[in-house]
């Protein structure tokens, strides 16, 4: 197929780390609020050229394809920058994860009927392991968006056996992986495989996510933020993109980062959130109390002074006696829709 301009192997790697490093830079900027929106908007930037010029060097479309793409994705973003709200965000950033896991997974599907003699190994086992982050990524990534969008129960739902289906989903994954790397040359087993590896990987997802609270969601949407970034890498490596492993390596550890800085805020443990465990005790039973031998002597009691000032009326005189008062609304506030009355 046929592009306009053709990019040579140099050209594009320094395109690429060039690029690399500017969504890093992005990211640095987001840390501080008056420069967030603009790293978002680097980022974002650096992360669409870098589609372009990856399409281009792979000559996989020309370009009325390329810019129809990109027309069709600016009008789907237009719509949903105008439609979601704030308040709704956090499920909208597990929609966009598990989008991106799920075009990991694809990729990863497709690289396994392209396979080529040189490293034909490494290139099952990282398309296979595309397809299991990728999808895992997907299914938990919706259930964790329906949990927030009230569709979903936001209780921890534990299904009977739950932990042994869990592991066993994952290892039936693998199982399938193992399968599918060693009969590659069997169109039949190879496809068989995929599905396998796919179907079962959706339902470690689905187990996986299901059980997290809505409270909880917003670090485990984190965590599949870092996984998205990893399913992206390693779907990279089986197509030898040397763009797709830097920026899905760079996506991958800063989920893990913020889903740990989210954890210590909140005093808890990774394990503790994914996999709740504990059960609540048993109310004290009422005892009646001891009988007196004799009936203590009544002694006056001088009457206590009326509470003249609430805990409301101490905290309004301590706001106004402030010189300066700085509110951070979180993801509880906004859930709690308290921000009119803040």
């Amino acid at each position: 197929m046929n592009t306009l301009i053709e990019i040579s192997n140099p050209v594009y790697y320094v395109i690429c780390a060039v690029l690399s490093i500017l969504v890093l830079v992005g990211i640095a900027m987001m840390s501080k609020v008056k420069s967030a929106a603009r790293g978002n908007a680097l980022s974002a930037t650096a992360m669409g050229l870098g589609v372009i010029v990856t399409l281009l060097k792979l000559q996989v479309v020309t370009f009325p394809w390329l810019i129809g793409g990109i027309l069709i994705g600016g009008v789907i973003g237009v719509l949903l920058y105008t439609r979601v709200k704030m308040i709704q965000m956090p499920q909208m950033v597990a929609l966009l994860n598990g989008i991106g896991g799920g075009a990991s997974a694809l990729v990863g599907a497709l690289t396994l009927f392209q396979l080529s003699e040189s490293n034909v190994h490494f290139t099952l086992v990282t398309a296979f392991l595309a397809i299991i982050i990728g999808m895992l990524t997907l299914v938990g990534s919706l259930v964790a968006a329906g949990k927030l969008h009230r569709v979903l129960s936001q209780k921890s739902v534990v299904w009977p056996f739950h932990n042994v289906a869990t592991s066993l989903t994952l290892v039936v994954a693998v199982f399938f992986l193992l399968i599918g790397t060693l009969n590659y040359q069997m169109p039949n087993a190879l496809l068989y495989a995929m599905i396998g590896t796919m179907l079962f990987s959706a339902l470690f997802g689905l187990y996986f996510s299901i059980r997290v609270g809505g409270a909880d969601m917003p670090i485990t949407i984190s965590l599949l933020n870092s996984l998205s970034g990893v399913a992206g890498a390693i779907a990279g490596m089986a197509i030898g993109d040397i763009f797709l492993v830097a920026v899905g390596g760079v996506v991958g550890a800063s989920g893990l980062l913020l889903t740990q800085i989210m954890c210590r805020a909140m005093n808890r443990s990774l394990i503790n959130i994914l996999i709740p465990h504990g059960k609540a005790k048993a109310p004290a039973k009422a005892t009646a109390p001891a009988k007196p031998d004799a009936p203590a002597p009544q002694t006056p009691v001088a009457p206590q002074p009326k509470q003249e000032s609430s805990p409301i009326d101490q905290a309004v005189a301590m706001l106004r006696g402030a010189k300066r008062v700085i509110i951070v609304p979180g993801y509880g506030m906004a859930l709690a829709q308290a921000q009119q009355e803040v």
